[in-house]
């Protein structure tokens, strides 16, 4: 574009912008290439979290009021905690 002495501009059109195809501005070196997407360790377990069934809200709840009333922790589900844990131990 070049500006003239009397004031006026010459040159393209400053409002309406030069439309480039891209392949004429690619280098020809790039046209056979192909793109490639790397996903995240955190993008898969995103993933993986949306394929799990979702839980069932009573069971939540009625685990939670076991919990509050102090009734959950038996005897038996500690022994059998326990025994789970030491097997994941060995």
């Amino acid at each position: 574009m070049d500006i003239s002495s009397t004031g006026g501009i010459s040159g393209p059109d400053p409002v309406e912008p030069k439309r480039i195809h891209a392949d004429r501005i690619r280098p020809k070196s790039l046209k056979d290439s192909s793109d490639s997407v790397e996903i995240s360790d955190h993008a898969r377990f995103l993933a993986k979290l949306r394929e799990v069934a979702p839980m069932r809200l009573e069971k939540i709840e009625a685990l939670r009021e076991l919990i509050a009333s102090g009734k959950y922790e038996t005897p038996e589900r500690i022994a059998g905690a326990v025994t789970k844990l030491l097997e994941e131990l060995r």
